[in-house]
């Protein structure tokens, strides 16, 4: 049963990388913008913390445009519910990253890496708000990870 269990971890977690790497990269093969690679870095790149949070926070309070108002829900929500499973699986896999620090740490490195790819490469927008949401997501699923794990053991 442990084998089994394992097995399904690891399949789970390949299946999570997959789709990410697909979603944060490979569906923007081939969409090229037209522009100088220098403008378009500076375009998409945000290195101050919390701009676009704030405008999107901002959309939802101030917007009467439905479709404004999904387009930042999407955005954050997204950004966080995405990585929750970054959360939970690597502790799972690795005993070492069930520590929370040394989880966010391995998870902020991977994500500062995703970010990197997308801004030299221009698929996708290089954003550290984006970081900071991708880590939030990350504590959720670490929190219901311990939740989860203090209930089976007081079950048992």
């Amino acid at each position: 049963m442990r084998r089994l269990r394992r097995v399904l971890l690891w399949t789970l977690f390949g299946l999570y990388c997959a789709l990410m790497l697909w979603l944060l990269l490979f569906r923007r093969l081939g969409r090229t913008m037209p522009g100088e690679y220098a403008a378009l870095l500076h375009t998409n790149c945000n290195l101050t913390p919390l701009r676009t949070i704030r405008s999107y926070l901002l959309v939802l309070r101030r917007s009467s445009s439905p479709t404004m108002r999904r387009y930042a829900v999407v955005n954050l929500a997204g950004n966080i519910g995405m990585f929750v499973p970054l959360g939970v699986l690597p502790p799972l896999l690795w005993p070492r990253l069930r520590r929370l620090p040394r989880l966010l740490l391995s998870a902020a490195a991977v994500i500062a890496a995703v970010e990197a790819v997308q801004l030299f490469t221009l698929l996708g927008s290089c954003d550290v708000d984006d970081l900071l949401l991708n880590l939030l997501g990350v504590l959720l699923g670490w929190g219901l990870l311990q939740l989860f794990s203090r209930g089976r053991d007081a079950a048992n």
